[in-house]
């Protein structure tokens, strides 16, 4: 009886380690949407507003900037996802003599 009860507050925990992860993707999704949003709205009013005058190009790189790097960031952490081996387990720590329990 015990032992069952042990896996039920073990099935919580990482249940509730899920639901943390779940909810940092979706605000670093959410971030990355308005910063690619401003981005392009950034881009879009100086094409308007300066583009035929090649004026304020100081505003063209800040625009890719804000456009372009949520991108490369949502595509690492995705890679970085896939290719993690852990599968949410912690590795064994060694003792004091360098020896790893198992």
């Amino acid at each position: 009886m015990k032992h069952e009860r042990s896996m039920n507050t073990n099935a919580k925990k990482v249940t509730e380690k899920e639901k943390k992860s779940t909810m940092s993707s979706m605000a670093f999704f959410l971030y990355s949407m308005i910063a690619i949003t401003c981005g392009g709205l950034f881009l879009t009013y100086w094409f308007y507003k300066y583009h035929p005058t090649n004026s304020n190009l100081w505003m063209v790189p800040l625009g890719l900037l804000f456009l372009l790097t949520p991108a490369f960031l949502s595509l690492s952490v995705l890679i970085s996802d896939l290719c993690d081996d852990d599968d949410g387990e912690s590795r064994p720590k060694p003792n004091q003599d360098g020896d790893v329990k198992v």
